[in-house]
């Protein structure tokens, strides 16, 4: 459908002229009354321009909150997939800070327990001086029965000596690593409160948007005009998607590919149940039928997705329709497409092997929940999977 510039905006234009008629022809009828004077004319004009502009703030805004399904999915799945990785690293801190405690809490048991065997030390030296009495070193010294006894006398007394002031800092460090031990421990769980604070303010937010998403889901699927906007959307989508497809040919690679002689041997990226079909698939609810250009396999969220044959990635990144995707270019003008990814394990340009896990599974842009949606495609035109893999 060809728009027209600034068509949305012929109502605003009507209705301007409409009230400067309504305004203006009565005054000018009463040109020499005091109320038909320039000024008033002038003020009229300028409450009309006011009107004007509201009303077209008022379109755009209304333009603004338009949206598509696939646009209100894709909205959502951004934010849902956000909020995970908010979440994932939230339960690691959480899990990081619940290490960090245990460790303090050992740590602090150890400390205590030399703090305490210190302190007994301490105090049975304690102990034994008062009850030796009041004995003095200098009494000791000039007790010497010779200058042999009194450097072992001498010798003694700076080991007692030593022993004690030893024996009385080492009480005091402990004591005072201890508290601080007790503190960083409190500061933790502090952080560790903290945390799973806004892991439950987060998970409650994930699951509310969740919620939004099913019921955007449920509303296009029991609703025959939103279910056919859906579809028509996806579509559009897909005509998007072949050409990219078509734009990546231009740099993908040329020659020979072993990956035609692979047909009927190729592992599938992940195990499951196969829920919509190469080709027509039929909607039992509107009796419609839709087409699929590839398969959309029952996975389990953060399930590995792997590279059914060695390749370079072209492409990587959200597609609307198909959330997060990659694309492999395994040479001869062959490609496979994996959509619906929780995670990108790729970057563009980098080469896989087989086999090798390219992503996880989710289901960003999928309506089908967390599933893998996969295609094969030679010279841009797909083809059904099944009898590409093992066992059919």
């Amino acid at each position: 459908m060809i728009r027209r510039p600034f068509a949305s905006l012929t109502p605003i234009f009507a209705l301007s002229v409409f009230l400067l008629f309504t305004w203006i022809m009565p005054a000018a009828a009463a040109g020499n009354d005091a109320g038909g004077s320039i000024e008033k004319t002038r003020e009229k004009l300028q409450e009309i321009e006011r009107k004007k502009q509201t009303a077209i703030k008022k379109v755009r805004q209304s333009k603004g909150r338009e949206r598509t399904i696939l646009g209100e999915l894709e909205a959502l799945d951004r934010d849902i997939g956000a909020k995970k990785k908010k979440v994932g690293i939230l339960r690691r801190d959480e899990g990081e800070l619940r290490t960090d405690i245990d460790h303090a809490e050992k740590n602090l048991k150890s400390i205590a327990k030399k703090r305490e065997s210190a302190r007994s030390r301490l105090m049975a030296r304690t102990t034994a001086l008062y009850k030796a009495g009041n004995v003095s070193y200098l009494g000791v010294i000039l007790g010497a029965g010779g200058i042999n006894d009194l450097t072992r006398r001498l010798y003694y007394l700076r080991k007692v000596s030593s022993y004690d002031s030893e024996l009385f800092h080492r009480a005091a460090n402990l004591y005072r690593q201890e508290k601080q031990e007790e503190s960083l421990l409190l500061k933790k769980k502090k952080r560790l409160v903290e945390t799973r604070r806004n892991l439950e303010l987060d998970l409650s937010v994930l699951s509310r948007k969740k919620r939004s998403r099913d019921i955007l889901l449920a509303s296009a699927r029991n609703d025959r005009k939103r279910y056919s906007d859906l579809i028509n959307e996806l579509e559009a989508s897909s005509n998007r998607l072949i050409q990219l497809i078509k734009a990546l040919s231009q740099q993908a690679e040329t020659g020979e590919s072993a990956f035609p002689m692979l047909k009927g041997a190729l592992k599938r990226p992940v195990s499951g149940k196969i829920v919509v079909g190469f080709g027509k698939n039929r909607n039992a609810r509107f009796n419609t039928f839709t087409l699929s250009r590839g398969i959309t396999i029952r996975s389990a969220e953060g399930t590995p997705v792997r590279a059914v044959f060695k390749g370079k990635a072209l492409f990587a990144d959200w597609f609307r329709g198909y959330g997060r995707i990659v694309i492999l270019d395994h040479g001869g003008g062959y490609y496979t497409l994996y959509g619906h990814l929780s995670a990108i394990d790729v970057k563009i340009g980098q080469e896989v092997d087989t086999d090798e896990v390219i992503g996880l599974a989710g289901e960003s842009g999928s309506l089908e929940g967390p599933a893998l949606y996969f295609e094969i495609r030679h010279h841009g035109k797909p083809v059904d999977p099944i009898p590409w893999f093992s066992g059919g």
